[in-house]
């Protein structure tokens, strides 16, 4: 019988393990006066010879997310599990993929390595930033998109909708959900007047002229690159814009500055642990897609 471990920052983490009809194994979680965490199985001899899987995710508290991973990692090689695969919705660090400026690590890569030496025998993730590390990491790392899923949340409230990446990187994203649905698709290019250095966004070839438009990204941080699409976007003479994104970390004033930018609606994943309560923000449960994934996973 597959079994399960969910950590307390992702109480979602329950519907996924219900979905794999797994036996979930309470742990302990506190963390000391000087700052130090402490999780301990309350079951450890169920973990002997199961598979196991740890159900977390990495935002908020990145490091101590990461840091928990490796010492439940830990207790779970001690107490003899058959094998543990990582569940992470989000993973952090995915951002910094390459080297973007001389004396940077990849810090992706290093998290990467830094879970697969832990003993962790797959990462399951949703909407992996980089492309690059998942080839270099296949089959070890798993990538689940969603994007179809959040923009079915919407479809039918649309008109004459297309579907846009914010850039070529993300196209895949778009392309994704577009197909499944039978939508246009395309991506957005954006140029610099060399005169005036304003910054300006257009669809590479398909007409947002009188369309409801979904930008389609993994990641929203600060929404600022979202804000100035969508203002640029209303201008080019869009009906409407919604966002969809996997991962709404919505830092700081986010929500208010894409508000402020005339976006309809956002629709985001439930894959973090931090939610917006907002009549804009619409959350889209991802955990039937996941636990979907990963019984096909475990049979194999």
């Amino acid at each position: 019988m597959i079994k399960a471990v969910v950590t307390g920052n992702y109480p979602d983490g329950f519907n996924i393990a219900r979905g794999v009809n797994a036996e979930v194994i309470g742990i302990t979680e506190k963390v000391f006066p000087d700052g130090e965490q402490y999780v301990r199985l309350e079951e450890p001899d169920k973990v002997r010879d199961s598979t196991i899987l740890v159900i977390s995710t990495m935002y908020p508290m990145q490091d101590q997310s990461l840091l928990k991973l490796l010492i439940l990692a830990d207790a779970l090689a001690r107490n003899q599990a058959r094998e543990f695969i990582g569940v992470i919705p989000y993973l952090a660090y995915s951002r910094q993929d390459k080297v973007f400026m001389p004396g940077e690590p990849v810090s992706a890569s290093t998290v990467l390595r830094i879970l697969k030496s832990a003993g962790y025998s797959r990462l399951v993730v949703v909407d992996f930033h980089s492309n690059s590390l998942l080839s270099d990491f296949k089959p070890y790392l798993v990538n689940i998109l969603v994007s179809d899923l959040l923009v079915k949340a919407v479809v039918d409230k649309l008109d004459k909708p297309v579907i846009l990446a914010p850039d070529k990187g993300a196209l895949e994203r778009a392309r994704f959900a577009a197909e499944s649905i039978g939508l246009d698709y395309d991506y957005l290019v954006k140029s610099r007047d060399r005169v005036t250095g304003a910054v300006s966004y257009a669809p590479r070839e398909a007409s947002v002229e009188g369309r409801d438009v979904v930008i389609v990204d993994d990641i929203i941080s600060t929404g600022g690159t979202i804000a100035e699409a969508s203002r640029i976007l209303l201008k080019q003479g869009a009906r409407r814009i919604f966002v969809a994104a996997s991962h709404g970390l919505m830092i700081g004033n986010a929500l208010s500055r894409i508000m402020d930018a005339g976006v309809q609606r956002i629709i985001l994943a439930n894959t973090l642990s931090a939610r917006l309560e907002h009549p804009l923000v619409e959350y889209v449960d991802i955990s039937s897609r996941i636990a979907s994934v990963l019984r096909e996973l475990i049979q194999a």
